[in-house]
């Protein structure tokens, strides 16, 4: 099932299933901006990362001297979804922990994603609470996959290849630095490597994503956007997280990049620590409320 959300100058698309954002339509001309989700690259458009993000090593984590198995990026992107309020330009959804969640995450939660039009686009709110006794760990992130190159009469105008990408935050930077995600595994390396700015720009190369995603930790950075061949910005993420993350497949066939705020990240190649000690990994007292999202603007 999908809802619906319209208001004069936009239309989305959220699946019920995974609260996944599948479609941001301009009602002017009927420009899609997000990814098709074709299967034979990446079956998914823009899935909610909850309780964690990225891999695990051992796949799973310790919490209180008991070891729980978790899979990649957690598991609400694979439940449904409760509508807990809905009007024509706003959906809030919402999941709470269950027997099943306890058993891989023992924490009493309640986790809700609202979704508001805006003139710009669309804002992802995304709430955590703790209804639980003891202190709450976990990471929570967006993994939006916008469509690169924009799909425009039916044809793609140019390649990926012809793409550009804007850090916000750093133009007078030269460069950032990037932390190495290990292909195949997807645990961090420790090590790290420069990407060189020109203005804030860099350029979507063939081989950027081989290294998987282009990870970018405590650079300051405060929004990403995607430009076209001729520089000109189609789409913007804004967010206040501490980590982002962008990526695709390298295949050049993948027609998309996904633009990924996260509040937390990967564990270490070899990583033997408590869920307690995970880098930039949230805390949230009983009762407390954890509340951050981020907006995607488009042709900012």
């Amino acid at each position: 099932m999908r809802i619906v959300l319209e208001n004069e100058l936009w239309k989305a698309e959220i699946k019920r299933f995974g609260a996944e954002l599948k479609s941001l339509v301009r009602k002017e001309d009927g420009q899609e901006y997000l990814w098709e989700a074709d299967p034979a690259y990446w079956g998914k458009t823009s899935p909610i990362l909850f309780p964690f993000i990225g891999k695990l090593e051992g796949a799973g984590f310790s919490y209180q001297g008991r070891f729980y198995e978790m899979d990649k990026h957690g598991f609400a992107r694979d439940m449904d979804f409760t509508v807990v309020a809905e009007e024509q330009h706003r959906v809030v959804l919402a999941i709470e922990s269950n027997e099943e969640t306890l058993h891989k995450f023992p924490f009493t939660f309640r986790l809700e994603v609202e979704y508001i039009l805006e003139n710009s686009g669309i804002q992802e709110l995304i709430r955590v609470y703790n209804r639980g006794e003891n202190t709450m760990y976990f990471s929570v992130g967006g993994h939006p996959a916008f469509a690169c190159p924009l799909v425009r009469c039916g044809r793609r105008e140019g390649s990926r290849t012809d793409s550009l990408v804007r850090l916000y935050g750093v133009e007078e930077r030269k460069e950032v630095t990037a932390t190495v995600i290990g292909v195949p595994d997807g645990f961090l390396t420790g090590e790290t490597y420069s990407v060189a700015l020109e203005q804030g720009v860099f350029p979507v190369t063939e081989h950027l994503f081989d290294q998987d995603a282009v990870v970018l930790a405590e650079q300051g950075v405060t929004a990403v956007g995607l430009l076209n061949a001729d520089g000109a910005e189609y789409v913007r993420m804004e967010a206040d997280c501490p980590v982002w993350g962008i990526w695709s497949m390298p295949d050049q066939g993948a027609c998309y990049i996904c633009i990924e705020p996260w509040w937390g990240i990967c564990d270490s190649k070899g990583y033997q620590g408590s869920i307690e000690e995970r880098p930039y990994t949230n805390t949230l007292e009983a009762g407390g409320v954890w509340e951050h999202g981020f907006r995607i603007r488009i042709g900012a």
